[in-house]
């Protein structure tokens, strides 16, 4: 009899966007209330004493990552494609919009990184945090602007959101065990995408 269990844990952010050559409303600023659903899979730990004994993973341990990672960088964030040029002028003037993707892909990196060895330490954590844009005497603190190489649809960012979620849980304790299987992610109550991040083959 399989020991394996499936369990899911769901966050809420707030998130703005748009679909630069999309014919429809979806060309113009709008944002979302998104609903994250991350699903792992894994053995129930049977050791007793242990915390997350006859658990797979603990709940909140999953959704500190979620919070830490995915909250971090799109909660109150406005979403941009590097190949919208509009916008791009507009939260990042005079500067090269490849210039700009490289040191934002950079500066997360590093992040994801010095997160994952804090985790493999037993080090606090500490959530990612972007470089803020348009500092101004009226915004002292800056924007949350993310700049994207990708359209930022709700496939992309769910593949993005599962990239960098299952980077850390590769990482993390038990990290062999417990396994990123899906992201969930709803874009609105009636519309949501899975990216279950293996091949996924299409109607033949």
């Amino acid at each position: 009899m399989s020991n394996t269990a499936i369990v899911h844990r769901e966050i809420s952010i707030d998130c703005g966007h748009r679909v630069p050559d999309h014919t429809s409303k979806c060309r113009s600023p709008h944002g979302h209330r998104y609903r994250i659903i991350a699903t792992c899979c894994g053995e129930i730990l049977e050791k007793d004493g242990h915390s997350e004994d006859g658990m797979v993973i603990d709940f909140g341990r999953i959704k500190q990552f979620m919070m830490d990672v995915l909250d971090g960088i799109y909660d109150h964030a406005f979403i941009v494609s590097q190949r919208d040029t509009v916008l791009m002028n507009m939260y990042f003037p005079g500067q090269v919009p490849a210039d700009v993707i490289t040191r934002y892909d950079s500066e997360l990196d590093n992040q994801l990184e010095n997160y994952c060895l804090a985790l493999e330490h037993g080090h606090e954590l500490k959530a990612v945090s972007l470089p803020m844009t348009l500092i101004s005497a009226q915004d002292p603190a800056g924007m949350k602007i993310v700049p994207v190489g990708y359209t930022p649809t709700v496939e992309n960012m769910a593949k993005h959101m599962f990239d960098l979620l299952d980077r850390v849980m590769r990482r993390s304790f038990r990290g062999d065990e417990i396994s990123l299987t899906n992201i969930r992610l709803y874009e609105t109550p009636n519309c949501s995408v899975d990216y279950p991040g293996t091949q996924i083959t299409g109607p033949s």
